[in-house]
This record gives structure tokens, sequence and C-alpha cells, in this order.
């Protein structure tokens, strides 16, 4: 992928496109605010009329992107990727909608009127990172309590703020507390906790990234790495809901200071660390399952292996009885009940 600058990225996008008017948001737009120099991974656009989206996605199809699958979620969406261009995360919403939290609302918009882009930041976001805070925007109550976790998730990790219970951030992480106690873990929530898991693994890694801020000129302190970050998120004790297994293990203090000495280098790696540190192997590869549910083209192909061939071990009676035993039992009492009838 050719080196260039945000506004010119976004601006050969609209080009070869042929849409007047996008809404860069998300990470490239905050980051490469503060900063000119940030890396960049991908590009988060918005195009808010349907069929102007719609437009957009079959021509980047023709001009040779990796187009994924439509999801339909709160939005439209899809990612596209070109080994000259970037990677584009698409949705197709109302900017003014978009995010949970302070640091998610800021966006810049890109049209005939503001060619260079016009930075719009309603919620101090800014501010807000100079401050070292995670403020709710939106009324927690109306939002899933596993999306809420992903995104603070995200943030905390991207960012390095702290996490300590009594600290800046104590409001927002009794609120998602409480969120989580209400919310029961099963079916009816399963896809926001592939989501909330894959993406808390992702925020590990890239937690590791230090980054020049552009506000101080110097290297973040405050940008913790991996095992700060995992420290920080036992503390707040949030994965014990759905991942308690995962949450245990970021208790464990040689785990850590072995994540401290060697940072881990991709999501493969993270998976087999957690395994190994792991008191009960069934219980966390049953959490780490659910990565088996992810989108495909959200998820690295190592990884879905992986977690497929874990689910052929079987390294317990426990195991043995509730994924052999009990499925063999139901079914010859099932073909037993149809006999009778």
């Amino acid at each position: 992928m050719r080196k260039q600058s945000t506004g010119d990225a976004i601006r050969n996008f609209m080009e070869i496109t042929g849409t007047s008017q996008v809404f860069l948001y998300g990470g490239a737009a905050i980051d490469r605010y503060i900063n000119p120099e940030a890396e960049i991974m991908d590009y988060d656009v918005a195009i808010q009329n349907p069929d102007k989206y719609v437009a957009v996605v079959e021509k980047l199809k023709k001009l040779g992107f990796d187009v994924g699958a439509t999801r339909v979620a709160f939005n439209l969406s899809t990612v596209a990727k070109h080994s000259e261009y970037g990677i584009f995360d698409l949705a197709c919403m109302n900017i003014e909608k978009n995010g949970i939290y302070n640091l998610e609302k800021f966006y810049i918009e890109y049209s005939e009127e503001y060619p260079l882009g016009k930075a719009v930041d309603r919620y101090g976001t800014v501010h807000a990172l100079r401050e070292g805070k995670i403020s709710l925007v939106n009324n927690p109550d109306e939002e899933n309590a596993y999306d809420l976790l992903r995104r603070f998730s995200v943030l905390a990790g991207k960012y390095g703020f702290s996490l300590e219970p009594d600290g800046i951030n104590k409001e927002t992480i009794e609120t998602l507390h409480r969120r989580l106690a209400e919310t029961p873990v099963d079916q009816n929530n399963e896809h926001g906790r592939v989501r909330c898991l894959a993406r808390f693994m992702g925020a590990v890694l890239r937690s590791e990234r230090q980054n020049k801020t552009g506000i101080t000129g110097e290297v973040d302190k405050a940008n913790k790495k991996q095992s700060e970050f995992l420290e920080g998120m036992g503390k707040t004790e949030l994965l014990s809901y759905a991942y308690p297994e995962i949450n245990n293990i970021l208790h464990n203090r040689q785990f850590l200071d072995g994540v401290a000495e060697r940072p881990f280098t991709d999501k493969f790696d993270l998976i087999d660390r957690l395994l190994n540190a792991a008191q009960d192997r069934d219980e966390i590869i049953n959490e780490i399952s659910l990565l088996r549910k992810r989108e495909a083209d959200r998820e690295d192909v190592r990884v879905i292996n992986r977690v497929n061939s874990l689910m052929e071990e079987k390294t317990s009676k426990k195991r043995l009885v509730n994924h052999v035993i009990n499925p063999v039992f139901s079914y010859i009492m099932a073909k037993s009940g149809k006999v009778e009838k």
C-alpha cells in the first residue's frame, strides 16, 4: 500500500468511486488529526445515502478491490481491500448517530464544499484524549451490553487510559458492570459476545504500539503496553461475566510477567498462551471457540482453523461427558421416543 496522507487517501477514494461526499470517522480520523504521522491500519468511511453506498461498493468490485459480504446490523457495512489504495471499512449510516462513547464521535467531512476536510468535534473528543477519559454519550440502557464492553476495551487498549476501578473512568466502568449484570449470557447476545471477544483480543495486540500523540510531541506515557492493559482489564472484572476463565488469567502474575517480557506477536500467539495459562483448559476452549462464529472476512483463517482444532480435543471427563456421552445419550433417547410412538 502506498504511503499517503489521510486527505489524499480519502480524496483518491472519492475520485475512483465517483462519490461527492464521505465522512471519515474512527481511529483514522482522530489519530491523523492529532498526529499526521500516526500509523493507519484502515479507513472507516461512512456514506449516508443508501443508493450511493451501493454504487460505491459495486464500483470498488469493478476496480479490483477485495470486497467482503455486506452485513446488516445497525447499518449496512462491508470491508474493501486493495494492495495499492488500502483498506476501507465502509458503512451506510447517519454519521451523527455513530458511536457510543465520546472518543467515537469525532469525524471529518470530505465533500465538494470541504475538499480538504472539515473536522467536527461536538463531544470534546480531543480534550477527552488529553484527559484520558472515556465517557458514555448515548443512553447505556439503549445499547447492547457487549457492544458497550467491546468498544470500551478497544478504546482503553488503544489509548492506554486508566482502568483503575477508582480512577478517572470509574463511572463508565460501574455502568458497564450494571449493564453486564443485567444481561444473561445466552443465545440472544451470542453475536455480541463473539465480536466483543475478537475486538478485545485485537485491543491487546494494538496496546503494544506506542505512537507519538502529537499533543505533547513525546511518546505518550499513558499508552500502556500489553501486560499493563491486560492487568488493568483484570482489575475492572468486566470480562468475568461472559469470559470467566480469560478473566482469571488476567490475575495470573506469572502470565502477566511473561507478556511484559515477551509481548504477543499476533492473535494466534495470544490464543496459545491463554491456553497454556488456563487452570481449566476445557473452559478456556469453550470461551475461545466463540471466534469460530465471527465473519470470515473479519477473522484470520489461521485463528479459525486453530479454534476448530481445539474443539476436537477431549481433555477431561467433563468434556467427554458434555461433547460425547450426553449427545449420544440424547440421540438414543430421541430415537427411543420415536419408536415408542
